[in-house]
This record gives C-alpha cells, structure tokens and sequence, in this order.
C-alpha cells in the first residue's frame, strides 16, 4: 500500500512539475496581437493573405476557410520536436466595411513562434497592392 502511494505521489508531482514548465515556457513566448488593416475589400485581402502564406519560406500552409476568414499555417523550421504545437499559427481576415479589412493572429496563436515575421511578411506582401 505504502509503494503504490509513493508511486502516485511522485507520478502527481511530475505531472504537476511538467504542467507548470509549459506555463512558464508559453509565459516566455512574446504575444503578437498586432492587428493589420487595409482599404481592400475583403476576397482581395484573403487571396493577398493566402498567396503570403505560401510563399513565406518556412510556412506551410494547412487549411482555409474562407467563409469564415480563417487561415492556419504550420512552421516548418523547428529543431525540436516538443515545441511543434508553438509552430501554428491560425491568421483571421474580418471585413470592417465594404473597403476595409483586417487580418490578426488569432487569440489562440498570439505566442506562435516567429508570430511577428509571419505578421511582418504578410504586411509586405499585401502592401505591394496598394
């Protein structure tokens, strides 16, 4: 009885001391809620958008949904395979009017990994539009 106690306690400890490493880890993480706006309309920016995604060197393009302005792209560049899930990134276009649109990282994919230069590419290459 006293061994299986022992076991489990230390069993709950490392989930625990593993959990709060997570934290601490995603707390280093930067967060890149910077929002882009441009006077296009809407199916414009979305192609604009998805055309930058797949041509950003490292960024894979996963899935669309364009009825629904979503956009989700995997980083293709990391050395390590325990931060995959800190490689994707969820990209929302929203109209604000019939000329202008917005695109963001998603509230879930602000603390992706190389989020600012995913954000600054797009920025670039939308801006070539206007």
């Amino acid at each position: 009885m006293k061994k299986t106690t022992f076991w489990l306690t230390a069993l709950l400890t490392m989930a625990v001391s593993f959990s709060g490493c997570m934290t601490a880890k995603e707390a280093l993480l930067p967060i890149h809620d910077e929002v882009l706006v441009y006077s296009l309309p809407y199916d414009l920016t979305y192609l604009r958008t998805l055309e930058a995604v797949e041509n950003i060197h490292g960024w894979e393009l996963e899935e669309t949904e364009k009825e629904k302005g979503i956009i989700r792209a995997s980083n293709i560049n990391y050395g390590r395979f325990d931060d995959a899930d800190e490689r994707r990134a969820t990209l929302v276009i929203t109209r604000l009017n019939r000329h202008q649109t917005q695109v963001a990282l998603a509230p879930t994919s602000q603390r992706v990994r190389e989020g600012d230069k995913l954000l600054q590419q797009i920025s670039q290459f939308i801006s070539r539009e206007l």
